[in-house]
């Protein structure tokens, strides 16, 4: 338990630098009375992300219990898929980050209709979070019990939504002096984010094919 721990702690880290949902936060800090908005959004993002990685970590364990003879190759295909996949995305980051568009503002900006942005956004990306995925299929590999799962996932998307929680943190703080600072730190994600996050995909990708080839081997690293 400690060490997939760790191994999801790093996972949810990577998957945590998210250029978009910083900008968006950092822009609802900025209107007026901000706080409500901004804990609103936080749980939009915090509770789709959550229910979507319960179902599908719930619908894959489905999956193995009833295909009983093959679950060990069903797993590691899926974990090569995706270490292939990362490996890519990885390696490409810089032209997908260049044809990325910049996030929509919200036109409303009341608590639900925040949150219910949160939400929309958190779907939206949620069939390229492939750090996420990656996550799960280790949950599912470990067959924990459905609380166990569910307090994983919650652990996992508490450290997903911490730059939020930080972000939010120092506007309470510091109030208005933390606009530049908070400006100041967007700048340094959508410098330095990519480059950090290509570096970190490129490697996970390595050591989940890795592991692969390893089983195949006979000899798996995890």
């Amino acid at each position: 338990m400690p060490s997939l721990l760790a191994y999801l702690v790093a996972i949810a880290a990577l998957d945590s630098l998210n250029p978009t949902t910083t900008a968006i936060q950092i822009y609802l800090l900025s209107t007026p009375k901000p706080v409500p908005r901004s804990v609103s959004f936080i749980a939009g993002v915090f509770i789709t992300y959550w229910i979507a990685g319960l179902a599908v970590t719930l619908g894959a364990s489905q999956l193995t219990i009833n295909l009983p003879g093959l679950p060990p190759l069903l797993m590691y295909t899926l974990q090569l898929i995706i270490g292939i996949v990362l490996l890519l995305v990885g390696w490409n980051l810089n032209k997908f980050a260049g044809d990325s568009q910049e996030a929509k503002r919200p036109a409303q900006l009341t608590i639900a209709q925040t949150f219910l942005f949160g939400s929309a956004a958190t779907l939206w990306d949620f069939p390229t979070a492939l750090p996420y995925l990656a996550a799960i299929e280790r949950i599912v590999r470990s067959q924990f019990d459905l609380f166990t799962t569910m307090g994983i996932l919650a652990i996992y998307n508490i450290i997903f939504v911490l730059p939020l929680i930080v972000l939010l943190g120092l506007y309470i703080y510091l109030g208005e002096h933390s606009t530049s600072l908070m400006h100041r730190f967007n700048r340094s994600i959508q410098k330095w984010g990519p480059r950090i996050l290509r570096v970190l995909l490129i490697g996970l990708g390595i050591l989940l094919i890795a592991d692969c080839i390893a089983f195949a081997l006979g000899h798996p690293i995890f």
